[in-house]
């Protein structure tokens, strides 16, 4: 499948809200159905899921076979998973670990091409069509075709939020609150109205500047919260969670039922 636009980063550039979740299982039988599900897009996870090369090479197929974007989390700042997923043709890359403006900068600079970046140039894989196309100017070879991201988890970070916000090239900060928890020192505690403030905070900063915020959510309410924030990458719960949660409503539902017979 021939693809030339990418439908999700539209979406964000014309300020509409999009849903997708972390895949940490490296099926591509899961993402699959979780693709087949509705979702805007996947989180391939690489830096939390047990992904290498060939399965993360299979499920970006499947995700993008089945209408949703793969975006792939790459496990820091690592150029070759970067070339990686972006030749095997995700639809963006996110960063997490950015410390500082200056590994933010490294971060975008490995997902563009010269002059703007240093990313390796192969026009025989998949993201060219294995079909040597002759320019880099092409289809997903473009450089603005991928929706280019960091995440803000840390204090440092966060004290160069502007800094980084000034990356010409990046489309999105993605603000993530379990690690801020733990680095703020709320010890996981992901609803503290301390770091609720301190988010509410990033998401206007990072509006402000033009870009696309991202955030968790895991219920309609957080959902409600962010939007009125101003977050449109809204990344709902794992997959890991959303299986255990409906295998246990699947038990209840049996015990209730079981129950009632007894009666």
């Amino acid at each position: 499948m021939t693809i030339h636009e990418n439908l999700l980063k539209s979406k964000l550039k014309n300020d509409q809200p999009v849903v997708g979740t972390w895949s940490i299982i490296s099926s591509p039988i899961v993402v699959e159905i979780l693709a087949l599900s509705g979702f805007d897009f996947l989180i391939l996870d690489m830096e939390h899921g047990i992904y290498d090369q060939t399965a993360l090479d299979a499920c970006i197929r499947a995700c993008e076979a089945a209408g949703c974007a793969p975006i792939v989390r790459v496990p820091g700042i690592n150029p070759s998973a970067v070339q990686w997923a972006l030749d095997m043709g995700a639809h963006g890359i996110v960063v997490p670990q950015v410390g500082n403006a200056a590994s933010a900068t490294i971060a975008v600079e490995m997902t563009k091409f010269a002059p703007n970046g240093t990313r390796g140039y192969n026009p025989f894989t998949r993201v060219a069509g294995y079909a040597a196309p002759g320019s880099n100017q092409v289809g997903k070879l473009r450089n603005d075709f991928g929706l280019t991201s960091v995440i803000v988890e840390n204090q440092t970070a966060l004290d160069e939020l502007d800094a980084i916000l000034s990356i010409v090239d990046l489309d999105m900060v993605y603000v993530g609150v379990y690690d801020l928890s733990i680095a703020l020192g709320y010890a996981g505690d992901t609803k503290h109205p301390a770091l609720c403030r301190v988010l509410d905070q990033a998401v206007a900063r990072i509006r402000s500047a033009g870009k696309i915020a991202g955030l968790m959510v895991r219920s309609k309410e957080d959902v409600t919260r962010a939007a009125k924030l101003g977050a449109r990458f809204l990344v709902y719960s794992v997959d890991t969670l959303i299986l255990r949660e409906a295998a246990k409503r699947a038990v209840a539902e049996f015990e209730r039922g079981v129950s009632e017979a007894q009666l």
